[in-house]
C-alpha cells in the first residue's frame, strides 16, 4: 500500500483543523462577546483568490472560512485559507519599514519611518531616472492587483521593464490559448464524462471551485479520470488509471493520440471544417507519431493509446484534455500545450457542455440582452505606452520573446541583463511580494546579478531571501488589513469580488495603494491616480454604480442568476432564450461565428505567423521533449496541498503541518546509491549542487526525483525557516521554452553522497 507524504500531511491537516474548531468553541464563553460580525472578503494565501468570510469578534479576526454568496464556495476552504490569521498574528512578520546598514545580503539593518524610507526610494529612482533612463529600473510581481497597479506605477515613472511571474508559472498556457484560439478558454469538470489529466493536481496545487469540481467528479462511478504523472500525486491516487509517464514525455502521448484520431478519422469533421484553419499541416506533421512511435519516449504502451483514444472519442464531446496549470514543463511546453488544446479540439468539445468554452464576458453579454445587465468597471490604474524597447524584447518584432506579452516579460531573462548591461544599463529593482531568488532558475546568477545593484527595494509580508539583498524593505499589510478594488471573474457567467478589510492594521505596515501614491505625488505624477482613498478608487472603477459597492460590501461576491450558456448546445441555448424572449438562438450562435482574434480569424490547428518566427513550430511536433539532458535522473517539483510556493512556509500553523521538503525517491533509485530513509545526499547538475533528505516511495518512477517548491531558504530572520528544506531552483538553467518563453523546471541531475 502507497502512502505519499502528500497524503500524510493532509490527514495531519485535517486533524489539526478539528482541533482548532474545539479550540474555538472552548473560547466563545470567554472570547466571543461584544462585537461579532462577518467580513466578505478575499483570500490570498495564493494567487486562486477564493471568496471568504471573515469572523471578526472585538475587532479581532477569530475564523475564515468560504463565502456562502459563492455557490461554487459555501464555507468550503483550504488549509493555506484557513491558517490566514495565522499569518496575520505570526511574530515574524515585517512590523515597520527597515533601511539596510551593511553591505548588500549582510543582514543589518536599522528601523525607520515611512516618510524616511519613501523619501529614500523616491530620490533614489529620481537619481536612476535622471543618469541612466527610466527604463534602469524594474518592476516586478506576482499577477493580481498588485502587479495591474505596480505596472502602472512603472509606466508613468517611464519604464518598460514590467514582469509578472508568467514566466515562471502559466505563460505556455496562456500563450498556447493566445495563439489557437485568440483567447483563453476554459473547462466544464463538473458536467464531462471523462478527463485526462496531465499531472494538473488540483487537490495541492489548490483552486476551491475546481478543486471541488474535480473532486464530484472523480467520487462518479460512471465518469472517468486518466492521469499522467512521473509521481503517485493526490489526483493519481482518485484516478481511475495511473500512468507514470516518463517526465517531460506527455507531447508524444498526446501527438500519438492525434495520430489515431486522424488515421482513422475519427475527430469532429464538421467542427474543424467550419471553424478551424491548418488541417492539412495537422495530418503532414503526425504521420510518424504512432502508438508504437510514443513508447520509448512515454514508457507507455501503444495498445493503450489505442483503447484510450478509442474510450475519449466515444466520450465527445463530454470529454476534456486538461492542459493543467504549470503540470510540466520542458522545451516543448508551447507544443505540449498547443498539442493538448488541438486535441481538444479535434473532439468537437468547444463551447459544448462537459467540455470547454469561452468567457461569457458583460460586453458580449449586454450587447446579446441589449441591456446593461452587468456592470462594465474601467479601470484605476492608467499605464500609457512606453516608447523604449525591453531588456528582454518581449512583444517586439525580431526578438526570440516576440510572443510574450510587453507586460509580463521573461523573468529568465532578468540575470544576464543586468551581468552584461545590455540592451543598457540596468540599476534599480522594485518588487512587491516576488522572491526570485526562490522562485526563478539559477538563484545563484540572479543573486550576483542584483548585487550590482545601485538600488532595490521590496515590499512583502516577511523578510524574503530576495528581500535580503535589499536597501529598503517596506513592510505589506496582509489581505485581512487591506481594502482593494473591484475584480471581475470570467467564466459562464461574470462575477465580481472585492477584499474588505477585517481590522486596521495590527503594526506601521501599509498597502501597495498607499505606497505607490506615496511615491507618485514625489515622483511627480500624482495627477495619474486622482483617487486619494480606497472609496474613491471603488467608486471611479464602478463608475458611481452604488448599488454594485454597497451589494460588494456586504456581500463580498456578485454575480447574477442567468442560465448557463454553451453556446454549441442546443438545450443550452434553447434555455437562455426561454429566460430572455427577445433573443433568438441565431443571435446567441453569432457569439460564436464572430471572426476570432487570431491572424486567420480561426481556430488555428497551424499557426503560419509562429511557423515564420519559429520553423517547425507552427503545428505540434515532436520537438524539445528531452530534460534528462543525459542525467541519470529528471528532477521535478510542485506544488503542496499545504504551502504556496514561496509565501506560505513561515506561517506558523502551515509551518507545523510541513516543515520541510523530502526527496521523493523510490526504492530501488535509493537502494542503487545505498540509501535508506531520512539519509541525506546531494543531487547536482552543471548549474548547482543542493542538499537533500531522502524520502522512499513507490509512488514515483525509478528514474525521477521530486521535490516541493519553496524551501531550501536563506533567510536569518526567519529563523523557522532558514536553510531547511531544498530548492529545485538552484538546480535549474536559464534557459527558456522556445515561443513561449516559460522557465524550464524538469531537469537532468545526478545523485551524489553526502
Amino acid at each position: 500500500m502507497i502512502e505519499s507524504y502528500a497524503r500524510r500531511r493532509f490527514l495531519q491537516f485535517s486533524t489539526a483543523a478539528l482541533s482548532m474548531q474545539g479550540s474555538l468553541r472552548a473560547w466563545e464563553p470567554s472570547i466571543l462577546k461584544g462585537e461579532d460580525k462577518w467580513v466578505r472578503s478575499v483570500c490570498e494565501m495564493c494567487s486562486s483568490r477564493c471568496a471568504i468570510e471573515v469572523r471578526v469578534v472585538d475587532q479581532k479576526p477569530v475564523w475564515l472560512q468560504g463565502n456562502a454568496f459563492d455557490a461554487r464556495m459555501h464555507s468550503s476552504i483550504c488549509a493555506r485559507g484557513l491558517s490566514g490569521v495565522s499569518q496575520l498574528y505570526d511574530q515574524d512578520r515585517l512590523r515597520t519599514p527597515l533601511m539596510r546598514v551593511g553591505q548588500r545580503g549582510e543582514n543589518r539593518w536599522r528601523e525607520a519611518s515611512w516618510d524616511e524610507a519613501l523619501a529614500f526610494v523616491a530620490s533614489s529612482m529620481q537619481r536612476l531616472k535622471q543618469n541612466y533612463g527610466a527604463q534602469s529600473m524594474l518592476f516586478s510581481s506576482k499577477t493580481g492587483e498588485s502587479f495591474d497597479l505596480l505596472s502602472s506605477f512603472a509606466a508613468n515613472y517611464g519604464s518598460p521593464n514590467t514582469f509578472s511571474h508568467w514566466s515562471s508559472c502559466p505563460i505556455a498556457i496562456e500563450s498556447a490559448l493566445e495563439q489557437t484560439f485568440g483567447e483563453r478558454a476554459y473547462r466544464d469538470f463538473e458536467h464531462a464524462d471523462y478527463i485526462v489529466n496531465f499531472g494538473h493536481n488540483l487537490f495541492e496545487g489548490l483552486d476551491i471551485p475546481l478543486s471541488k469540481a474535480m473532486a464530484r467528479f472523480a467520487a462518479n462511478p460512471s465518469k472517468k479520470l486518466i492521469v499522467l504523472d512521473p509521481r503517485f500525486s493526490i489526483m493519481a491516487g482518485k484516478a481511475d488509471e495511473w500512468y507514470p509517464i516518463k517526465a517531460g514525455q506527455d507531447l508524444a502521448f498526446v501527438l500519438s493520440l492525434l495520430h489515431v484520431w486522424l488515421r482513422d478519422a475519427k475527430y469532429d469533421h464538421a467542427f474543424v471544417r467550419r471553424y478551424c484553419i491548418g488541417l492539412d499541416a495537422l495530418k503532414a506533421s503526425l504521420k510518424e507519431t504512432t502508438p508504437q512511435w510514443q513508447e520509448r519516449y512515454t514508457g507507455i504502451d501503444a495498445k493503450t493509446i489505442e483503447r484510450l483514444a478509442d474510450e475519449i472519442y466515444r466520450a465527445a464531446p463530454r470529454c476534456i484534455l486538461d492542459w493543467g496549470h504549470k503540470a510540466t514543463t520542458s522545451p516543448a511546453e508551447f507544443q505540449r500545450t498547443r498539442a493538448i488544446l488541438i486535441a481538444n479540439v479535434l473532439m468537437g468539445n468547444v463551447e459544448k457542455k462537459g467540455g470547454i468554452y469561452f468567457a461569457k464576458t458583460p460586453e458580449t453579454l449586454n450587447a446579446l440582452l441589449q441591456e446593461p445587465l452587468f456592470p462594465l468597471l474601467q479601470s484605476p490604474y492608467p499605464a500609457p505606452e512606453v516608447g523604449i524597447a525591453r531588456i528582454d524584447g518581449a512583444g517586439e518584432e525580431g526578438s526570440a520573446y516576440r510572443f510574450v506579452p510587453k507586460k509580463h516579460g521573461v523573468l529568465n531573462a532578468i540575470a544576464d541583463a543586468i551581468l552584461t548591461q545590455q540592451p543598457y544599463a540596468i540599476k534599480g529593482w522594485f518588487l512587491t511580494r516576488h522572491n526570485p531568488l526562490v522562485t526563478v532558475a539559477d538563484p545563484q546568477k540572479m543573486r550576483t546579478a542584483m548585487a550590482s545593484l545601485d538600488l532595490i527595494v521590496v515590499n512583502d509580508i516577511y523578510m524574503s531571501d530576495t528581500a535580503m539583498m535589499a536597501d529598503v524593505v517596506l513592510p505589506e499589510s496582509t489581505y485581512l488589513e487591506r481594502d482593494e478594488s473591484i475584480h471581475l471573474h470570467h467564466g459562464l457567467v461574470p462575477s465580481y469580488t472585492m477584499r474588505n478589510r477585517a481590522l486596521t492594521p495590527l503594526h506601521r505596515t501599509r498597502s501597495l495603494h498607499e505606497i505607490v501614491r506615496s511615491l507618485a505625488d514625489a515622483l511627480g505624477f500624482s495627477h495619474a491616480y486622482p483617487w486619494k482613498t480606497m472609496q474613491e478608487l471603488r467608486a471611479y472603477q464602478a463608475k458611481g454604480n452604488s448599488a454594485l459597492l454597497e451589494s460588494l460590501v456586504k456581500r463580498g461576491y456578485v454575480q447574477a442568476t442567468i442560465p448557463h450558456l454553451f453556446v454549441r448546445e442546443e438545450a443550452s441555448v434553447r434555455a437562455f432564450c426561454e429566460r430572455y424572449a427577445h433573443v433568438e438562438p441565431r443571435h446567441v450562435a453569432e457569439m460564436f461565428e464572430r471572426r476570432r482574434k487570431t491572424p486567420s480569424g480561426k481556430i488555428e490547428l497551424f499557426c503560419a505567423h509562429i511557423e515564420k518566427a519559429f520553423a517547425g513550430y507552427g503545428v505540434p511536433c515532436a520537438v524539445d521533449m528531452d530534460v534528462q539532458q543525459n542525467y541519470p535522473y529528471t528532477l521535478i517539483s510542485g506544488k503542496s496541498a499545504i504551502h504556496t510556493n514561496a509565501h506560505t512556509q513561515n506561517v506558523p500553523y502551515l509551518h507545523a503541518l510541513m516543515p520541510d521538503n523530502p526527496l521523493w525517491m523510490h526504492p530501488s533509485t535509493a537502494k542503487a546509491h545505498g540509501l535508506r530513509p531520512n539519509d541525506t545526499c546531494y543531487i547536482e547538475n552543471e548549474i548547482g549542487k543542493e542538499k537533500v533528505k531522502v524520502f522512499l516511495t513507490e509512488g514515483i518512477r525509478p528514474d525521477t526525483l521530486f521535490l516541493y517548491m519553496g524551501f531550501g531558504r536563506q533567510t536569518p530572520l526567519l529563523p523557522k525557516i532558514d536553510r531547511k528544506g531544498s530548492s529545485a531552483s538552484k538546480l535549474l538553467s536559464l534557459k527558456t521554452a522556445p515561443v513561449c518563453g516559460a522557465m524550464i523546471t524538469n531537469t537532468g541531475v545526478r545523485i551524489v553522497r553526502a
